[in-house]
Parts: structure tokens; sequence; C-alpha cells
């Protein structure tokens, strides 16, 4: 009887081994065998039975290929939402270029499993209830779906979208996911092993106009330095070189101010910091996060307020750009037409250079920098509207023409910037003409500043706050409350405004001379009712995340909060700068804050780019930690600071100093209008102060 048993158990074995005994590949061939194949099919269907027969007799190659497919999708009860399989695996086996043949395709699915995906219950359900009630019909809040999730898969070149379609639901048929085995299924992209690397003529142009202007800038700064009585020369050549310079460039980035206001530097780097942070968080909580319920769980613990209302934080900037703006406006040189035209001129070069360098990046180069199963298609995506819309983004209308199409949303704030500058000056530019109507216009622009965010609010029925979903495919360019409540520049004039006000007050009472006028006391105090402000707007944002504030409470607080919180800021900036703060003022004006606060623009366009890379070409789940979540951002800030201040060497800087002379408007007799008459005064123009927080 035991040797029976033995005899039997050794052929048995030999029989399993024979034929393979994959029970998850036997499945799969089961289910393709049972579907129906279309004549132009047939190819495909060969390849994926030829693969699936060889994986059952554990062959290299097509081990290799099975082994690239997502297997069982896991962690989808808390968020994680891309099962991408191996792509790197799929794309470069090592054979690849000697046998052709066994060429490889990597396809990303989309896997929808809900029947309504815009209808999402928010409650949980109970732990005897069907799972399908939780992951097919729930959802979260913040728009997060466990119904829909991507999967990768492997299989031969040449297969087309319908077969794909069928390889992936016979890869889900076995799975403990009941509602995929049905569901619908649509694949984004396919990319193919061995596929040559194209890339168009704008990305050479690009990358050699960048080489250019680095050996420009390395000969002009050399020719100074070695022949610096030859350079002193006034000739149009001896400018260029002067405007190249890298050493001049960068003396302009560490130079004292002539004014200063010190507290300013500090408040400008800390923003772009908060920023940076808080896009990591939001691009990390977009992503597939192993825990992605955790993070939405954090951030109400935080009372949803500086996480859901963090878009306040670039408020600071609009605050902080017409405070010194406003500090010039009684000495502009703006009563002739040309001088006007001149000083909006300059405010658009100065915000052109790192705006054009950006747009050209994501509309030429970006796609060609990276590569992963989410990047192609979100960077297509990104690449084709910067190449059909660049021009509008240029011309400072982007943020209102073909928004659902905008070129790298990050950057409305540039044309709100340039349109509130036009603004400011061609009232003035009245004034010194009328100042009655002078008078009559800025009142009436002030008017539809304050009650344009409640008349907007409620033409498009929008929230107290935006709510964006946070979907990884969700295009913010399709959100209501993205396009027509958050990137116009007539939604945005509060902060502004009063950054106006305080900016010619400050012209008036000059900090120079009222330096420390307030008792440390007094100056605590008024920092504190500041840092009050501030925190009571993300308060009643909070609030009214909580509550899902709509109507006229929610155009009450559209009309207030940007506003009163920019006040709040405004108060620190003058308690800092008339009184003194104890150790806050000490830190906001510590010496190394002046250079990076001038790169803080930089910092600010530059990073959502990194983001989208560090982001976007993952091969896997990721997982919000604290410790990595720091690191990942500081470090943004880091190489955004690098880029900015590359950019600002070689192209920001030069572009200012070649043009300056061409639109110099400094040090001309004004005749400005007073009650007591007209006085002279004098314009020192410093072009080299750059945004955002800046004239």
């Amino acid at each position: 009887m035991l040797l029976h048993a033995v005899v039997l158990f050794i052929v048995g074995t030999a029989f399993a081994k024979d034929n393979g005994g994959i029970p998850q590949v036997d499945n799969v061939i089961d289910n393709l065998s049972s579907q129906q194949w279309d004549a132009d099919e047939m190819t495909c269907r060969d390849k994926i039975f030829n693969v699936l027969n060889n994986v059952k007799n554990s062959t290299l190659w097509a081990t290799w290929i099975w082994d690239s497919n997502a297997k069982s999708p896991y962690g989808t009860f808390v968020g994680a939402r891309f099962h991408l399989g191996n792509y790197d695996q799929c794309l470069r086996p090592p054979w690849l270029s000697k046998h052709p043949e066994l060429r490889t395709q990597y396809c990303l699915a989309d896997v929808e499993m809900s029947q309504n995906p815009a209808n999402k219950n928010w409650n949980l359900p109970g732990p005897y209830a069907r799972a399908e009630e939780y992951y097919v019909e729930g959802g979260t809040p913040t728009g997060r779906s466990f119904s829909l999730m991507s999967y990768g898969v492997c299989l031969p070149v040449g297969c087309q979208t319908k077969s794909t379609v069928k390889y992936v639901r016979a890869l889900l048929s076995g799975q403990h996911l009941q509602a995929a085995w049905d569901a619908d299924v649509n694949i984004r992209n396919c990319e193919e092993a061995g596929a040559p690397i194209v890339r168009p003529m704008g990305y050479y142009v690009y990358m050699y106009t960048f080489a250019a202007l680095a050996l420009i800038a390395l000969a002009s700064t050399y020719y100074i330095s070695e022949y610096p009585d030859r350079a002193e020369s006034d000739t149009f050549v001896n400018h260029v070189v002067k405007s190249f310079c890298l050493r001049r460039n960068w003396e302009l980035v560490v130079k004292e101010d002539k004014e200063p206001l010190p507290c300013l530097h500090g408040i400008k780097f800390l923003t772009a910091t908060m920023i940076v942070l808080l896009h990591v968080a939001l691009y990390t909580n977009k992503m597939s996060v192993t825990n992605g319920t955790d993070v939405e769980r954090i951030s109400e613990s935080l009372n949803a307020g500086m996480s859901i209302h963090s878009d306040l934080f670039v408020d600071s900037f609009f605050a902080v750009a017409a405070l010194l703006l406003g500090k010039t406006l009684s000495t502009m040189d703006i009563t002739k037409p040309h001088n006007l035209l001149k000083n909006i001129a300059k405010r658009y070069i100065r915000l052109f250079g790192l705006f054009v360098v950006i747009v050209f990046y994501v509309a030429h180069v970006f796609l060609q920098k990276d590569n992963g199963p989410l990047y192609h298609q979100l960077a297509v995506r990104e690449q084709e509207y910067c190449q059909r819309n660049w021009w509008l983004s240029l011309l400072m209308v982007g943020n209102y023409i073909n928004t659902d199409t905008m070129c790298y949303t990050s950057t409305w704030y540039i044309p709100c910037d340039f349109h509130f500058y036009v603004i400011t000056l061609v009232l003035l530019y009245i004034y010194r003409k009328n100042p009655k109507l002078g008078k009559i216009a800025t009142a009436i622009v002030v008017f539809l500043g304050f009650v344009g965010p409640a008349i907007n609010n409620y033409l498009y029925d929008l929230p107290a706050l935006i709510f964006l979903n946070i979907g990884l495919g969700n295009d913010l360019r399709v959100n209501k409350n993205f396009t027509k409540g958050y990137i116009h520049t007539h939604i945005r004039m509060g902060p502004y405004i009063a950054g106006l006000l305080v900016g010619y007050l400050m012209s008036q009472y000059k900090p120079a001379d009222y330096k420390k006028i307030w008792s440390k006391t007094t100056s605590f105090l008024g920092f504190l009712a500041g840092l009050s402000l501030i925190m009571a707007v993300f308060a009643a944002g909070s609030l009214c995340y909580q509550y899902r504030v709509y109507g006229v409470l929610s155009g009450v607080f559209r009309v207030l909060h940007r506003t009163i919180y920019a006040i709040g800021v405004l108060c620190v900036i003058v308690f800092c700068t008339y009184g003194d703060v104890p150790l806050i003022n000490n830190f906001l004006s510590w010496a190394p804050f002046r250079a990076l606060s001038r790169l803080s623009f930089g910092i600010y366009v530059i990073h959502p780019v990194l983001l989208f890379r560090i982001k976007m070409a993952a091969r896997g789940h990721l997982r919000y930690h604290l410790p990595d979540f720091l690191v990942e951002s500081f470090g943004t800030v880091v190489v955004s600071l690098m880029a900015s201040l590359a950019v600002w060497l070689l192209v920001e800087a030069p572009l200012v100093n070649f043009t300056t002379r061409y639109l110099d408007t400094s040090l001309k007799s004004v005749p400005q209008h007073e009650p007591g008459g007209v006085i002279e005064v004098h314009q020192v123009d410093d072009y080299r102060s750059p945004p955002p927080g800046s004239s």
C-alpha cells in the first residue's frame, strides 16, 4: 500500500507539472476561449494563447511578460486606485534586439465598476453589508471613488484596443472584486517596447536656445572680468554683455533694498514654501496612495481649515505686490501716454521671462523628459493645451479665454497680477489728468472689486470654498469651481486693493522716518491681531467646508474672506515695519531670506512641473508618511529654487537689463495734483524686485 501511494504521488505530481498547474493562467485561458473574437483579432488571440501556454511551461520570455501584468488589486477600500504592474519590465526585455518577434506592449486600462459613478454614497455601510455597497457605490466627500481603478497589462505587440479589453476582463475575472468581472473597461494608452524616441523640432530649439544663453552668459562674464576698461564703453554690444553678466545678475539677487522692508522677504519666501508643501499634499492625495482615506482623515483632523482653504496663501502675494506698487504711486511718472505704456511694458517684460520659459517647456519639452504608466497620457494633454493656447497665456488672457484648455493651470496668477497692475496705472493716469474723474473711476472699480465675487457666486451657484475633485484623471480645467470661482481677476481684487492702500500710506509715512514708533507691547499685540484675522478666516473656511455653505452666506463669505486674510497679512507687515515684534521681526528679516524671496516667483511657477514629473512618473502605489512628505516638500523647494536662479540668470535678468534703457521712466519731474496745488516729485523705479510680491 505504501509503495502504491508513493507511485500515485509521483505520477500525480508529474501529471500536474506536465499540464501546468497554474490555476490563474488556466482561468484566463478558459475566459478568453469563451469570448467571441473577430477575424482581425485572431493574430492577437493566437499570440496571447502562445504566451499563456509558455507560462505554463515556465518559459522565460513568456513568464517575463506574465510577471509584468498587474495582479490582484489591493488597497481598493482605502483609496488605492492604480494597479500598474511593472511598466519597465514589460517594455525593456533584455532580448529585444535579437528577438524582435517577442516585442511587447504595455497598456493601461481604466476599469469603472459603478454604473452611476457620479452618484456616490458618502455613508460607510456596516461590516455585514455586501462589499459592493462600499467599493462600487461608496466614495469620499472630496471626490475619491473606490469603483474606478487603473490596471496595467503587458501583452504581445499588435493587439488592438478591443482585444486588450478582452484580456483585461480575463485577468480580472477570477479576482475577489466581483464587480470588476463585467465592468466598463477603457484603454487609456499603449506603449510599444523598443519604440523609437521621436523628439519634435521644438524640443531641440528649446534645449539649444538654453545652451546658447548659457554660453553667452559665460562669455559675457569672462569678457567683463578680463577686459573691464573695454566693457565700460557705452555701445550696443557692451550693453548686451552687461545684461548677460552672471556676476552682475547675481548681485541683483543678493543686493540690499534701497528702502528696506526686510520682513517682506521672509513673508514672501515662507508663503512660497507653504504653497509648495500644500501642493505636495494635494498631488500625493491625488495619487494611488495606499492609505488615501487616512490622508483625508488627517486633513479633516486639522478641521479642514488650512488644508482646504490653502488657496488663501496666494492672496499674500497679491497683497504684497500691491503694497510695493502703492509705495511708488505718488512718484510714478505716467502723466503722458507713452510713459504709461512704458511702465506697463516694463511690468509685462518682468513677468514675460519666466512665463515664456515655462509655457514653452510644457509645450515642447515636458512630454520628452520622463515616462511611466500614467505620465504619457497626462503629459500629452498638458502639451497639447500649451501648444494650442500658448499665445493666450503670453497675451495675459489665459485666465478668461479658453479656460477649459488653458495652458499650465498654475500660471493663472500671472495674468491676474498683470491685470491688477494695468488697472492701477490706468486709474492713476486718469486721476493725474482729471482728479475728479479719477476718483469716480477708482470708486467704481473698488465697488466692483468687492461685489464682484458675490455676483460671480450667484451667477454660477458656487460654494463658499472651492471643492476640487481629487481624482488624478480629473482635470481642473473642467471644474466649475476652479474656472469660474478661482482664477478670474475680478474676484481677486480685494487683497490687491487693501495692499495698494497700505502701500500708499507707507509712501506718506516712510518706514525709515517712523522706525520703531510703537513699543514692543503694542507691536506684539498688533501682530497678534493680524494673526488672529488670518486664523479666523481659516476657521470660517473650515465651517464652510463642513457644512457645504452655498447661497447668500457663500456670497458674503467670498466677498470678505480674501480681503480679511490680506488685512491680517498686512497687519503683520505694518507692525513688524513700524514696530518691533520680539523674535518675529528678527526671523522674518533674516538676511538669507533676501535672496530667497527674490526667487520666490520662480519657486511658485516652476514647482508644479517638478511635482508633476515626480508623481505622474510613479510606477506603483505610494504611501503618505510625514517624514517622506517633508523630505519631498523641502526637496522640491530646493530644486525649484535652483531652477528659478538659473532662469533668472540666463533669461529674466538679461531680458529686463537689456530693455530697461529703452523703457526708462526714472528720475523724471512729475507734476502731481494735490489739494493744495502742484508739487514736483521724482520717480525712482527699481525694476529688479521680482514678483510675486513686487511692483
